[in-house]
């Protein structure tokens, strides 16, 4: 039987257990400062990788 992993919040890497979504864990664990700076490292990571290819 296969199972499913849970999901794993990808700024603090802890797993989200039960009824709880992800945006929930997002909108109530983190602010909006560290938010726009993953949204912002991981566009820029894009972006260099983009230019080496």
């Amino acid at each position: 039987m296969a199972t499913i992993a849970p999901v794993e919040c990808p700024l603090c890497h802890t797993e989200l257990e039960g009824g709880g979504t992800l945006e929930d864990h997002l909108v109530d664990a983190h602010t909006k400062r560290r938010l726009a700076r993953f949204v912002v490292a991981e566009t820029e990571a894009l972006h260099a990788r983009d230019v080496s290819e």
